[in-house]
C-alpha cells in the first residue's frame, strides 16, 4: 500500500470507521476495543460487502488446517463478540446477517475503501477460482440467452442478457423500490397486510434479510435515496403526515415538509432538491413542486389545467434538470409530461390517455420507462414518439425503478385489488362481529349499493377484464355482467323504484352518463360535452340524476332528467357526490376543496358544513338518523356514525385492511342491518432485472 493510501486502508459505515492496517475500529471517533478473531471475520465481512461469506472461508482464513481448535465454538464466540461491539442483533440485523448453515453477510453500505478493499480481495483469488467463475459465467450466459427471458438482439460483444428474478416474495405487498446510488440495495414498502402501518425497508440486491428504518407511526410511501447513500427520503400519509428523512441505516427521522399525497417522490442527483406533488389550497389541482434541502423553501414547476386531478408520479432526469411527470386528467386517463426544474412551458410526450402509475429515468437519460396500457411496462424516448413495449415485464407491472448506472430495473408486479367486505349490525348499531368478505375475486370490485328492497346489490367489477357493471344477490351469490361496453364504466345507483340502474362510462375522452335496466339491455345516454360527468345518484321522486362535473374548472354538481335533456347546476362552490335527504328537501355533498360533508337545502339554499372530519368521496352513506362514514383520521380507520340529533360520532368496527382511494366505496342497507365497504388485498412483489439495457 502506497504511504497516505487513506481510501485503501479506511473504510466507513455507519457510525464506525475501520483501519485496516493498523487494526482499530471506531464508533464517532472513539476507539473501540475489538482485536484478534473478531477484528480478522469484520476485515474479511468488509473485503466483501452484500456477499455471503462462508464458514469455510473464515476457516481458511482464521483457522489454518494445522489449527487444533474447536472451530463452531470459536466461530460462533468470535461473531457473538463482535455483534455486541458493533451493537447489533442476530434476530434483527443491522450490520451482519446470519445465513443458517452458510454463512454470513455485511448487510451495510460502506465508505471509500470498499472499491479498493474489495479489488484488492479479488487479486489474491487463486487463478483456478478466476478461471472456474469465468468458466460458469459463460455458461450462464449461453443459458439465458437461449431461455429468451426478454426479447433482444445480442452480438458476441453485446452485454450479458437481462435476467429477471423475485427480489421481494414476503407475505402482504411490496412495492415503491428504489435503488442505491450504488445500485447495491433497494429500498421499498412493506405492508404486511395484518392492519399495521406500512413502513420502510431497505435490502441488499442477493440478500434476504430486510432491515427496517422507518418507525411505525402511519402509512409510509415514496422512498427515495439521497445521492450519497446516506439516508432515504419518504412520506407518511396516515399518523404523523409530512415528508421526512431518515438515515439509510435507521436512526432518527427528521421531518422537512408537511406535503404527504403519496403521489410520487423524487431526489434529484445533485443532492440539492425533493419534488413531489403538492397542493396551496384544496380547490386546486395537485402541480409539482420543488423543495430546496438548503433554503427548506418549496416553490411549484407546473400549472395544470383547473379542469384536471394534476400532476402526479414526478421523476427528475439524471442530470438534475428535468421533471418527468403523469398529468391526470381523471383518475383513468392520464399523459406523461416534461418540465425543467426551473419551470416554465410543460412538454407533453405521451397521447395514449391511460393510466400511468410511475415513472424512471433510463441511465443514458435518452428515455423512460413507465407503466402505461395493459398494466405493463413501456419505454418512451424523450424526445416523443411511439412507446415501446418491454417484453417480458408481463402484465400487472408497476412502480418501475432504475438503477443509477441504468443497469438494473425493478418494478412491483402482482395484485392488488379492492374487495367487498360486509359488517352486520344490530338495533343500537354494534356490529355483532368482525368485517368479513361479502365476495372475493382476484380483479378489483368496487361501488357497491344495495337496491332500495335490499335483495340486490349493484357493484362495478374487472370480472370481464374491463371495468363493467354487475349485480349480484345481497349475499353476494350469483353474479352477473350488466354491462358490455369494453370501457371503463362503473359508480352503479339504482332508481327508487329497483328498476333502473345509473351509471358512468367513459366512450371517449370525457365520462358521461347512462342508465340501464336493472335487468340488462342496451344503455341509454343522458349526458354529453366536452367534460366528465360522473358518479350519478338518484333524486328520492326519481325524476332526476345528480352528477358530478367539471365542465366549470371545478367539481361541482348538477343533475339532469331521467328521460335526459337540459343539465342543470346545483351547486355554487363545489361538490362531488351528492345524496337527497329522504324527505327530498336538503342535499348533503362532499367538497374536495373545503373537506368534508355540506349540505343545502333545495332548490338553492344557503350550504352549511355538517361534518368536517377527514372521509374520503366515496365511503360514506346517508340515512335519515345520520351519516354512516369511514373515518380516516385515526392510524387504525374506523367505520362510525354521526347522529343527526346531538352531533355525536360513535365508533362502530375498526377497518384492519388497507383503503382504497377515488372510488365508491360503501353503502348500508335499506334496514340498516348491514354496511358494505373496501379493503384492498395486498399480493405484490418487488421482480429484479439484471444486465437492464
Amino acid at each position: 500500500m502506497c504511504p497516505g493510501s487513506e481510501v485503501g486502508r479506511i473504510i466507513r459505515f455507519g457510525v464506525f470507521e475501520v483501519d485496516l492496517h493498523s487494526g482499530e475500529l471506531r464508533r464517532n471517533g472513539l476507539k473501540i476495543k475489538l482485536q484478534g478473531q473478531p477484528f480478522q471475520i469484520l476485515a474479511l465481512l468488509l473485503e466483501r460487502p452484500g456477499e455471503v461469506v462462508t464458514r469455510d472461508d473464515l476457516r481458511s482464513r482464521l483457522w489454518p488446517a494445522d489449527t487444533f481448535v474447536d472451530f463452531e465454538h470459536s466461530l460462533n464466540a468470535a461473531i457473538k463478540r463482535l455483534r455486541e461491539t458493533l451493537g447489533d442483533s442476530a434476530e434483527k440485523p443491522i450490520y451482519i446477517e446470519t445465513l443458517p448453515r452458510r454463512g454470513y453477510r455485511f448487510l451495510a453500505p460502506i465508505q471509500n475503501g470498499s472499491a479498493t478493499t474489495a479489488a484488492l480481495l479479488s487479486l489474491r483469488k487463486p487463478v483456478a477460482v478466476l478461471v472456474g467463475a469465468l468458466f460458469l459465467a459463460i455458461t450462464g450466459l449461453l443459458a439465458l440467452q437461449h431461455w429468451g427471458i426478454f426479447s433482444f438482439h445480442i452480438s458476441q460483444a453485446s452485454a450479458p442478457p437481462m435476467r429477471v428474478a423475485p427480489f421481494t416474495t414476503f407475505p402482504g405487498a411490496e412495492f415503491d423500490p428504489t435503488f442505491s446510488p450504488d445500485g447495491k440495495q433497494i429500498a421499498f414498502v412493506w405492508d404486511r397486510d395484518d392492519g399495521k402501518p406500512a413502513d420502510l425497508y431497505v435490502k441488499f440486491i442477493g440478500a434476504e434479510q430486510p432491515l427496517r428504518i422507518s418507525r411505525s407511526e402511519g402509512s409510509v410511501c415514496n422512498p427515495a435515496w439521497s445521492p450519497d447513500g446516506q439516508y432515504v427520503a419518504f412520506q407518511r400519509s396516515s399518523g404523523s403526515q409530512g415528508t421526512f428523512i431518515v438515515p439509510a441505516l435507521t436512526g432518527p427521522e427528521r421531518r422537512v415538509s408537511g406535503q404527504s399525497a403519496c403521489l410520487g417522490l423524487s431526489w434529484s442527483r445533485d443532492g440539492k432538491f425533493l419534488v413531489f406533488p403538492a397542493k396551496d389550497s384544496a380547490a386546486e389541482p395537485w402541480h409539482i413542486a420543488v423543495f430546496s434541502l438548503d433554503t427548506m423553501e418549496e416553490h411549484r414547476i407546473t400549472s395544470p389545467p383547473p379542469n384536471t386531478i394534476g400532476d402526479h408520479r414526478p421523476c427528475i432526469s439524471p442530470d438534475s434538470r428535468t421533471v418527468a411527470y403523469a398529468r391526470v386528467s381523471s383518475p383513468a386517463v392520464t399523459d406523461l409530461y416534461l418540465s425543467s426544474i426551473e419551470g416554465g412551458d410543460a412538454r407533453r410526450i405521451t397521447f395514449d390517455k391511460t393510466a400511468i402509475r410511475g415513472c424512471a429515468w433510463a441511465g443514458d437519460g435518452q428515455s423512460l420507462v413507465i407503466t402505461g396500457r395493459e398494466q405493463t411496462l413501456w419505454r418512451v424516448p424523450v424526445s416523443g414518439g411511439t412507446p415501446e413495449r418491454l417484453s417480458g415485464a408481463g402484465p400487472r407491472a408497476f412502480d418501475p425503478a432504475i438503477s443509477p448506472q441504468g443497469d438494473k430495473l425493478a418494478y412491483r408486479t402482482g395484485a392488488m385489488h379492492t374487495n367487498i367486505w360486509r359488517v352486520d349490525l344490530d338495533a343500537r348499531r354494534h356490529a355483532t362481529g368482525p368485517a368479513k368478505p361479502l365476495m372475493q375475486s382476484n380483479v378489483s370490485d368496487d361501488g357497491p349499493q344495495f337496491s332500495p328492497d335490499g335483495s340486490h346489490i349493484a357493484f362495478g367489477s374487472q370480472r370481464s377484464g374491463f371495468p363493467e357493471v354487475w349485480i349480484a344477490n345481497a349475499d353476494g351469490s350469483e353474479p352477473i355482467q350488466l354491462t358490455s361496453r369494453n370501457v371503463l364504466s362503473g359508480s352503479p345507483r339504482w332508481s327508487p323504484d329497483g328498476q333502473l340502474i345509473a351509471f358512468d362510462s367513459r366512450t371517449g375522452e370525457h365520462s358521461q352518463i347512462f342508465v340501464i335496466s336493472g335487468v340488462g339491455g342496451t344503455p341509454r345516454q343522458l349526458t354529453n360535452g366536452d367534460f366528465d360527468a360522473s358518479v350519478p345518484t338518484w333524486s328520492r321522486d326519481g325524476q332526476w340524476i345528480y352528477f358530478t362535473t367539471n365542465r366549470l374548472g371545478i367539481w361541482q354538481l348538477f343533475k339532469v332528467s331521467a328521460q335526459g335533456g337540459e343539465q342543470v347546476q346545483v351547486t355554487t362552490k363545489g361538490g362531488f357526490i351528492g345524496f337527497e335527504s329522504p324527505d327530498g328537501s336538503e342535499l348533503y355533498y362532499w367538497k374536495d376543496n373545503d373537506y368534508g360533508i355540506w349540505k343545502m337545502p333545495l332548490p338553492n339554499g344557503k350550504e352549511t358544513r355538517i361534518l368536517p372530519v377527514g372521509l374520503d368521496w366515496g365511503r360514506w352513506a346517508l340515512t335519515d338518523e345520520g351519516i354512516y362514514f369511514i373515518d380516516i383520521r385515526p392510524s387504525k380507520p374506523w367505520i362510525s356514525f354521526f347522529n343527526f340529533t346531538d352531533r355525536s360520532i360513535s365508533k362502530i368496527s375498526p377497518v384492519e385492511k388497507s383503503l382504497f382511494f377515488e372510488v365508491p366505496a360503501f353503502d348500508v342497507s335499506p334496514e340498516r342491518h348491514t354496511i358494505l365497504f373496501l379493503q384492498v388485498d395486498k399480493e405484490t412483489d418487488i421482480m429484479l432485472v439484471e444486465n437492464f439495457q
